[in-house]
């Protein structure tokens, strides 16, 4: 265990959240930005979709590789580079030429992003190793809500009044200060541990599974996109084959053996994401393209999301110790059905208030459902593998978005074509996105029945002494 002095553990929190704010508002805002990218460089619908979920997609197949590595050379140094590498990308980014330029830099910002994520919270951990750790750990969590809720408002203020580029020059300046923050306050000097091992093979699948998920998304109007979109599902089977008979695997699937709800509480994990992420994509360019609104317009209305997830995310946690986390997760994610559901309806016609409705609903559902699908997680572990399990969450959590991206992706390169998204073919689009919706709806309902099926399980023994709320029956 480090030891740190005070004024080090104040400044490693601040670094730690701002740079989680950073990413979670570099990914709100740029989705409000999408529809300027797309007039800016002409790009297609399913290139537009490549802005985002080749940024997922990074951070997905590089989570399980960049926490072994963190072992291995220090989480401070592993950091600190992803610091480095996410602020540097930001600044690069503005200057792109192409759309082609773009979605390539997005990827390695990604892969910035990845080494943050997965080193963040464990730094937390190190730096308050006793009392202090749960009030540092609301710190971090505001930062995060911060960046969910001032993201779209600010990002469309941001685009209207100065342009996208600004986005980026705006989130890089907090992440330097991080970065300089970090090098005085962490230990960032590399120190290779001895004994453990790297599953190449295991990093290898994933990237291979993930890189050509996304690309195929994007280019499913043909044949060679459906190539890749079934190479990427086949390379991501090969890697969870290889993870079970690894020596030293990047993710332990022993966790998932005979324990139903850890096993049911992440694949509705996954599923939740999957289906809920795109819908601030969607609707952004729904606002945009079909409303005709502005970048900023588009922003405020969108804040009603995160303000809502805000908002249930502290009252569920509240309701998760008056009833069961299961019940409390199915109603989260039968909230978040009925917002999909209801999005199905949207049409040319102007109806904020009801594009505002769809917003709450998903916000308050997606907000109560992940609170208390955390308990039934965490809950049905035992206490040395609370680590692997929340790297479990954060892989089924990026998995999933990256899925809705690219299920998005697909849908617009199928429906759309390879054409530029303007408001002369927002019919078209619109076609496209209420066929997206019933396609989430049917899958988030999915989750709402995997999520019930976790509560009627009966476990025996498989959480030791890690029973807790999330196993209450």
């Amino acid at each position: 265990m480090l030891a740190f002095a005070h004024d080090d553990r104040t400044a490693g929190l601040y670094t730690i959240t701002v740079s989680q704010f950073a990413l979670v508002f570099m990914l709100s805002a740029v989705a409000v930005a999408v529809p300027a990218l797309g007039r800016e460089f002409g790009a297609s619908a399913s290139q537009l979709g490549l802005v985002e979920s080749g940024y997922i997609s990074a951070v997905a197949m590089l989570l399980f590789p960049v926490t072994r590595l963190s072992d291995k050379i220090g989480r401070g140094t592993t950091f600190a580079a992803g610091m480095a590498l996410f602020t540097v990308m930001s600044v690069i980014l503005p200057v792109c030429h192409t759309i082609n330029q773009f979605i390539v830099l997005r990827v390695f910002q990604g892969g910035g992003g990845a080494m943050m994520v997965s080193t963040g919270l464990a730094i937390i951990a190190d730096l308050y190793p006793g009392p202090g750790r749960a009030k540092a750990m609301g710190i971090v969590s505001a930062g995060v809500y911060l960046g969910l809720s001032v993201g779209p408002w600010l990002g469309g203020l941001i685009v209207t009044h100065f342009g996208w580029r600004w986005i980026f020059y705006g989130g890089a300046l907090p992440c330097a200060v991080g970065f300089l923050l970090t090098l005085k306050t962490l230990p960032v000097r590399p120190v290779v541990a001895k004994g453990v091992r790297f599953d190449f093979g295991g990093a290898l699948f994933i990237a291979l599974g993930m890189i050509l998920l996304s690309q195929g998304g994007s280019h499913l109007d043909g044949r060679f996109g459906v190539y890749m979109l079934v190479g990427g599902v086949f390379f991501l089977l090969c890697f969870v084959f290889w993870e079970g008979r690894a020596k030293a695997p990047l993710l332990s699937l022993a966790l998932f053996s005979g324990n139903p709800a850890f096993s049911l509480g992440s694949a509705a994990q996954f599923i939740s994401y999957a289906a809920i992420y795109g819908i601030t994509f969607l609707l952004s360019l729904y606002l945009q393209v079909a409303q005709g609104m502005t970048a900023s317009e588009a922003g405020f209305i969108l804040m009603v999301q995160p303000i809502m997830q805000v908002i249930f995310s502290v009252i569920s946690g509240k309701w998760c110790e008056r009833w069961s986390p299961h019940l409390v997760a199915t109603a989260g994610m039968g909230l978040a059905t009925v917002g999909l559901g209801a999005a199905i309806f949207l049409g040319a016609a102007p109806s904020l208030l009801f594009t505002a409705a769809i917003l709450a609903l998903c916000g308050a559902g997606t907000a109560m459902f992940a609170t208390a699908n955390m308990a039934v997680i965490m809950g049905a572990v035992n206490r040395e593998n609370y680590g692997v399990a929340s790297a479990v969450v954060a892989a089924m959590r990026t998995t999933g978005m990256t899925v809705s991206l690219v299920f998005i992706s697909g849908v617009f390169a199928v429906i759309v074509g390879p054409v530029a998204l303007t408001h002369d073919n927002a019919g078209v689009f619109i076609k496209a996105m209420n066929l997206a919706f019933i396609a989430l709806t049917v899958f988030s309902a999915l989750g709402v029945l995997m999520s019930a099926k976790g509560r009627l399980e009966v476990r025996k023994g498989s959480a030791g002494e890690g029973k807790g709320p999330g196993q209450r029956g």
